[in-house]
């Protein structure tokens, strides 16, 4: 199910986030920010079993992500291509 929804955002950072991306739309560009968010493990959940033996001392809750068809999204990119990246 898909909602449509009007929000208000930064003409720079969705640029940004268009351009770290790859993507050439402002919804591409929602869609990959949230999933990259969403896919994060929780964290404080994982802490609070640390030391109870539930998990391995060399266990690494972001290697079960490492392939996750969002990343890799680009590290780092020039000033002048994200005044060049596209607006719509």
């Amino acid at each position: 199910m898909n909602t449509r929804t009007n929000i208000v955002i930064d003409d720079e950072l969705i640029a940004q986030a268009m351009l770290r991306a790859g993507v050439t739309t402002k919804k591409a560009a929602v869609e990959a920010a949230l999933k990259a968010f969403v896919r994060k493990p929780n964290y404080a959940g994982l802490l609070a079993l640390q030391g109870s033996d539930v998990l391995a001392d060399d266990y690494d809750p972001d290697a079960c992500y490492a392939s996750y068809p969002v990343e890799p999204l680009l590290a780092c990119e020039p000033a002048a291509a994200i005044a060049q990246a596209p607006k719509k």
